[in-house]
């Protein structure tokens, strides 16, 4: 009797630890939660508010009626038609152009033993903690008369304005200097290495070189993380109003019309009459911004998820 009444003590203590650190990890994951998704949900509502629910006291966050008059004046008052090719063709391109570049020298760093590659990682590990605004003004002025070891003017040429084109950001992608180029070649590096050796010498010997090697064998393998830096890249381009408002000031994108028209109450020719007014028809205008990202994620988070756990970014 006393060793069943120990096993059934033991028994109750670890049902009784389980259950308490079950709670213990919903109350964390539900605060976490609640902080993250509580400004989306009051955000979305407000957006879809109408002006009389602002008036009325009785109205907390949650609206008596729903009405997309908001959306349709957020829509007319930035011209969305123009800005929506823009906003989404300039960060697939630049996407592309990044993860491609961090693919490639991600592959060097973690299947080639060469001269200074320790260093050369660490500045790329530094690269990651440099704000960009200390690059912007260099670049800047590169880019507006842009002349590669002064090639064009040895040659007669006049420099280049690249300014208000893509490829001032194409051109940082492809050589992994662009936005967040760092953090990429990082997450794709710590992938390679996970991958086994076996891989690569049972090309080497099938008489793939290292070339044919990464094309056929590696590249179809990192798939899942492939698709994670394009989104990391995609979600940064597609929020930047840094790179975007000083390369492409004049360029109409999505990100830089809601920093820039948003933050004034100018908007009088849009209808739009009061402040009260105008901040619902602004949290309709990010619900813009948000919404494409939020069905991207949906769509893609599997990929995600899984690539981020392989490349041992977890734990």
């Amino acid at each position: 009797m006393v060793i069943k009444n120990d096993q059934f003590q033991t028994k109750l203590v670890k049902n009784s630890s389980a259950f308490f650190g079950f709670i213990f990890r919903l109350l964390i994951l539900g605060g976490v939660s609640f902080v993250i998704l509580y400004p989306l949900f009051t955000r979305t509502l407000v957006s879809l508010m109408p002006l009389e629910d602002v008036y009325d006291l009785s109205v907390n966050i949650y609206p008596k009626s729903f009405t997309l008059d908001n959306y349709i004046r957020a829509w007319n008052f930035l011209d969305m038609s123009e800005l929506l090719p823009n906003t989404f063709l300039y960060p697939i391109l630049i996407s592309v152009a990044q993860t491609l570049a961090a693919s490639v020298v991600a592959y060097g760093f973690s299947r080639f033993n060469f001269p200074l590659k320790n260093f050369l990682f660490a500045l790329v590990i530094i690269a990651m903690v440099i704000p960009p605004d200390i690059r912007l003004l260099p670049l800047y002025l590169s880019f507006k008369s842009f002349d590669p070891f002064g090639l064009i003017q040895l040659f007669g040429g006049t420099p280049l304005n690249l300014l208000d084109t893509p490829w001032p950001f194409v051109l940082l992608g492809l050589t992994c200097t662009g936005l967040k180029n760092g953090f990429y070649v990082f997450l794709m590096h710590q992938y390679y290495r996970g991958m086994p050796k076996e891989l690569s010498e049972a090309a080497y010997v099938d008489g793939a070189g290292f070339i044919r090697a990464f094309a056929t064998v590696f590249l179809p393998g990192a798939s899942q993380i492939i698709i994670t830096v394009f989104l990391f890249s995609f979600v940064w381009q597609y929020l930047d109003s840094l790179f975007t408002s000083v390369f492409a000031q004049h360029v109409p994108m999505l990100s830089i019309e809601l920093s820039r028209l948003l933050t004034n109450a100018d908007s009088v020719e849009a209808g739009i009459s009061n402040l009260a007014q105008f901040s619902l028809v602004r949290n309709a205008a990010m619900m813009f911004l948000i919404i494409p990202l939020l069905i991207l994620y949906l769509f893609c988070q599997r990929y995600f998820t899984q690539s981020i756990e392989r490349s041992g970014l977890v734990g």
